[in-house]
């Protein structure tokens, strides 16, 4: 019984509190409708009266330009009459609708427009005269004080007008006041009957409130259990937030970057992520502000190494992704990487196996190259120990072999310098290289008699190591003298470039060879992949473009084509110019 006469209480208690409420909505509302009423009345009058003076100030800017077109002729000084006359009827006509409950105003207004179309035909008579050629007579029609008598006319039905309204504003504005005071009574009654509903608000606040920290709990779990799920990947994870400021890293990435989560929280990502190119040591694009910027998931450019805090080099790959919202608004990156160290290690290997390969095709070459020298120096040497005397044709003969020896000599030094190559990037002179690459070959030229084009541009020295970028020279030279057929072509050039990213060089080596075919174009850079099935190891072109890449270049490959036929393949490479390239090499060193 106790509980029903509670529930009772609580039922009659909130049907009374409804029953006031309403109550009060119904006198606000029909209060609320009086105020507007009266207010609009308020309203209403002050329009009136912007139209009067509206009307009077048009009249004033008409006569103003009446005054400056008889002054100075331009017609120019006619806009602000011509305005005028465009709207002066619709002002007055305006007015007039505004005016429709009160019969002395419309009374006046009819006597209103009667003196302004007089003044306006006063001001148009005279604009005539003047451009009629009869300025004498139009400045005597305005010194009749004709246009003076008129506005002073209009001015003073207009000041009756204003009178009559002013009062009409005073008398509502008086009834506006009032309505205002029975409202301010509905007000305090409503914020009385608020003020019971507040209490009802409070319990009901309260017990939100703990719903809503039960659910934060649940949250926080959640969140929990994404942190040791981050923290348990074995890449290395760094997220931030949609400014690029670390939100988040985990232990792997703690180990990569030397830097602590409590350190990293809050700074700019580039502080905690710094990457470079491994080959220029030059910053690399922050891939944050790539996914920002397009808003999708971006990779790292290759040949990255990330920098720790400790100056330890970390050669790094993977990408970096937007972190969205259920509005699929973007709020955050988060960065996926590893180390790739042993990865690099293994290529290193291959690098090192391909150079194993080339070395038995050069020493191959040079075999064959010093053969005919040491026959032609055998049978010199024996002409001249048979020859008494040592005549004139003896001594001839040695210097032919003297020269002989010269050129084993030569080949000598150029196949030894190929191997005892330089780790360290030094200033390079491309042409030069090309040169003794060119050189290193000429027997093979001669063998099948392949004639060799060399165009050579004034180039600026890059950075790099020479005996890897002599290496990608030799690859494509060898590659094309075994495409081209007898009495082939050959073509190599060399261009200075600047195509707005920064000035560079670009290698071009063509032959007339049978080409490159579509289905090969996509895969001759991949490892051990090579349509040369006796000859051929499959890594010379892709250990071209992983030197090439390393040194900031590109390289890429096409068919050319003469008239719909295949006419050789041509092979251009691309490397950036050092911000020193044109610097000695002392200065560089």
């Amino acid at each position: 019984m106790q509980t029903f006469y509670k529930r009772f209480s609580v039922i009659t208690g909130f049907l009374l509190l409804l029953l006031l409420l309403a109550a009060n909505a119904l006198v606000m509302r029909h209060q609320l409708a009086i105020q507007l009423q009266r207010q609009d009345w308020v309203s209403h009058t002050r329009q009136v009266l912007f139209q009067l003076t509206r009307i009077e100030s048009l009249l004033i800017d008409a006569e103003t330009g009446q005054r400056g077109f008889l002054y100075t002729g331009d017609p120019k000084y006619l806009a602000p009459y011509q305005y005028a006359i465009s709207r002066i009827d619709p002002q007055i006509d305006e007015l007039r609708r505004l005016t429709a409950d009160n019969p002395d105003q419309q009374a006046r207004i009819f006597e209103l427009r009667r003196l302004t179309h007089a003044k306006l035909d006063e001001l148009q008579q005279t604009i005539s005269l003047y451009q009629a050629g009869k300025p004498d007579d139009a400045k005597k029609l305005v010194l009749s004080d004709v246009g003076l008598v008129y506005m002073k006319q209009i001015r003073s039905q207009i000041d009756q007008m204003n009178q009559a309204e002013d009062s009409l504003e005073a008398v509502r504005s008086a009834q506006y006041r009032q309505s205002v005071g029975f409202m301010a009574a509905s007000i305090y009654l409503a914020t009385g009957l608020a003020a019971l509903g507040l209490i009802a608000l409070a319990w009901y606040i309260l017990r939100e409130m703990e719903l809503r920290e039960q659910h934060a709990r649940e949250i926080r779990e959640r969140e929990e259990w994404f942190r040791v799920t981050l923290t348990s990947i074995g890449d290395a994870v760094i997220a931030t937030d949609r400014h690029g400021k670390v939100t988040f890293l985990n232990p792997v990435a703690e180990t990569l970057t030397g830097v602590s989560h409590a350190d990293a929280q809050g700074r700019d990502i580039r502080d905690v992520f710094p990457i470079f190119n491994e080959m220029t040591l030059q910053p690399v694009a922050d891939p944050v502000g790539k996914v920002v910027s397009l808003g999708r998931v971006v990779g790292l450019a290759n040949h990255t190494v990330l920098k720790s805090v400790n100056g330890v080099l970390t050669p790094i790959e993977d990408s970096a992704a937007p972190i969205r919202d259920d509005q699929e608004q973007l709020i955050g990156v988060v960065l996926v990487f590893r180390d790739v160290t042993q990865e690099r290690k293994a290529q290193d290997l291959l690098r090192k196996t391909e150079k194993l390969a080339a070395a038995a095709r050069l020493s191959a070459t040079v075999a064959h190259e010093i053969n005919n020298p040491l026959e032609a120096v055998v049978n010199l040497i024996y002409i001249a120990k048979a020859a008494p005397g040592a005549p004139p044709a003896v001594v001839e003969q040695l210097s032919q072999a003297e020269r002989e020896l010269d050129r084993v000599a030569h080949m000598t030094r150029q196949t030894l310098g190929f191997y005892r190559e330089s780790t360290l990037p030094e200033m390079i002179e491309v042409p030069s290289l090309i040169q003794s690459v060119l050189t290193l070959y000429s027997n093979k030229f001669k063998v099948k008699n392949i004639k060799v084009m060399l165009d050579v541009d004034d180039c600026p020295r890059i950075l790099g190591v020479p005996g890897e970028l002599k290496q990608v020279v030799s690859n494509l030279i060898s590659n094309a003298v075994d495409a081209v057929n007898p009495n082939g072509t050959i073509r190599v050039a060399t261009q200075s470039i600047d195509d707005g990213a920064g000035s560079g060089i670009r290698i071009v080596v063509e032959d007339d060879g049978p080409g490159v075919s579509d289905e090969h174009v996509d895969r001759i850079f991949e490892p051990f992949f090579t349509t040369k099935k006796e000859v051929g190891t499959g890594l010379g072109l892709w250990l071209t473009r992983e030197i090439v890449e390393r040194h900031g270049g590109t390289v890429l490959v096409r068919s050319r084509e003469a008239d719909g036929v295949a006419r050789g393949a041509s092979f251009t490479i691309h490397l950036p110019v050092n911000a020193n390239g044109r610097n000695d090499a002392h200065e560089v060193a």
